[in-house]
């Protein structure tokens, strides 16, 4: 919300094992027509990929937004079900994220904790995490497939309200059939007041450029498919989405439908209460970078969520609701 060159890498012995296959060939006593390669496009899993900033603020600071409501309300979603994974940003309340988490098992057996909550349940951790921060970070991923790996990492720079959040990415490694698939769960620098002007990009830009550094250090594969999901907070209809994409290492979608706003402030009955005053935006994303296995056709559907109605009361007064969030969920499939 508001608030490169490929990397392949090549077997030198490859031409040795040509040669040696022309000869075992030429020797053959009858000739058989050779099975050719699934190009790689056609052998990378097609999956479907949620990205759904989902607004569970912590309930001591914002005990009026119906976040366990919505939690349960979420997980039993059309759009939340059925997918490949689901990662989910704002899950800050600790309580309320426990409820969807729990609720999306059957679809998601396999979690990684969220994200800057504590060390427990992870692999590795790596950046400015830090036990005292008052805030976690907020994202989990949620996985149909085994995740054999989970790796937490908080951003070294932050400005107004995100300093005070382990915000960052969450790292996770997925068994699909016997292929990995490197799953990168973000949530980027927000446009805080509390930012000087053009701070908030300049941290956004300093943060992606952390993230494609920490790829380029696993040295992952080119034939492995690495997906970047979240609410990246870069509108895709500013000039600052090309920086973004050059800056992360990602290519965009060949095509991006649905509704054009993930980011609705006239729409989304949360949104335009929350900030009548702000643009409408394309904020979340899911991308595949640059170098990697992908599917023949990649696209980004913005899906405009309607809820049944909700309500709360705040100071005598009743509120009521038609969304979940104040994002709309995005699929790239």
């Amino acid at each position: 919300m508001p608030h490169s060159t490929p990397r392949a890498y090549t077997v030198g012995a490859a031409s040795v094992s040509l040669a040696v296959a022309a000869a075992l060939a030429a020797t053959a006593p009858t000739a058989t027509a050779a099975v050719p390669a699934k190009p790689a496009a056609e052998a990378t899993p097609s999956l479907k990929v949620l990205t759904y900033n989902a607004f569970l603020f912590s309930k001591t600071l914002y005990p009026n937004w119906g976040q366990d409501h919505r939690a349960k309300e979420i997980a039993a979603a059309g759009f939340f079900r059925g997918n490949d994974v689901a990662v989910v940003q704002e899950a800050f309340d600790n309580s309320s994220s426990e409820v969807l988490r729990q609720r999306a098992e059957a679809d998601y057996p396999h979690q990684t904790p969220v994200l800057g909550r504590s060390k427990s349940g992870w692999d590795a951790t790596g950046g400015a995490y830090s036990a005292v921060t008052p805030e976690d970070g907020g994202v989990t991923v949620l996985s149909k497939w085994p995740i054999v790996r989970k790796e937490q990492y908080v951003y070294k720079d932050a400005c107004g309200s995100d300093a005070y959040s382990n915000k960052g990415f969450v790292y996770a490694v997925l068994d699909v059939r016997g292929t990995k698939v490197h799953v990168v769960g973000t949530h980027t620098q927000s446009t805080d007041p509390g930012c000087a002007s053009g701070e908030a990009a300049a941290t956004r830009s300093k943060q992606f450029k952390e993230l494609d550094a920490f790829l380029d250090a696993k040295r992952i594969p080119a034939g492995e498919q690495v997906l970047v999901a979240g609410d990246l907070n870069v509108d895709g209809h500013s000039g600052e989405y090309a920086s973004m994409l050059a800056d992360a290492g990602l290519a965009p979608a060949d095509s991006r439908t649905g509704h054009p706003y993930s980011f609705d402030t006239k729409d989304n009955s949360i949104a335009s209460e929350r900030y009548p005053d702000d643009p409408r935006e394309d904020l979340d994303h899911v991308l595949h970078r640059k170098g990697h296995a992908r599917p023949a056709a990649w696209r980004n559907d913005v899906i405009k969520e309607v809820s049944a109605p909700w309500t709360v009361s705040s100071w005598g007064k009743e509120y009521t609701y038609t969304n979940l969030s104040d994002h709309y969920p995005v699929l790239g499939r």
